[in-house]
């Protein structure tokens, strides 16, 4: 259970980081300093949480609960990047960074499968 509440609390640090950069209502305006600041932090905690912070799986059910969950969190990002690409794309003003995150995750995933199906 200790476990799972360190997730929980580095997501919820994540998304308030995340919130707080991005800052969509326009509620304040910090000083450079202060938002490279906030930016250096969140890409931190960005790579801690999403590349370093790992569970153990002790049996087969806990390898199945975490490929589903890798599975849930690679269609949501599929489904949020297309729904950018479109709302982007309507308003002819497409980002490069959510083409190149989209086209990376779908070349990682066939990749992935390749070499899977290849060496194991």
């Amino acid at each position: 259970m200790k476990n799972k509440i360190i997730y929980i609390i580095a997501a919820a640090i994540l998304l308030a980081l995340l919130a707080t950069i991005s800052d969509p209502f326009m509620l304040w305006m910090p000083p450079k300093a202060g938002m490279a600041a906030f930016l250096f932090v969140a890409v931190l905690m960005s790579v801690w949480v999403g590349l370093i912070m790992y569970e153990k799986a002790s049996d087969e059910r806990d390898a199945v609960h975490r490929m589903y969950a890798g599975h849930i969190a690679y269609l949501s990002g599929i489904v949020v990047l297309t729904i950018a690409l479109v709302t982007q794309g309507l308003s002819h003003s497409i980002d490069p960074w959510i083409t190149g995150a989209l086209a990376t995750m779908v070349v990682a995933k066939l990749g992935t499968r390749l070499y899977s199906d290849l060496y194991r």
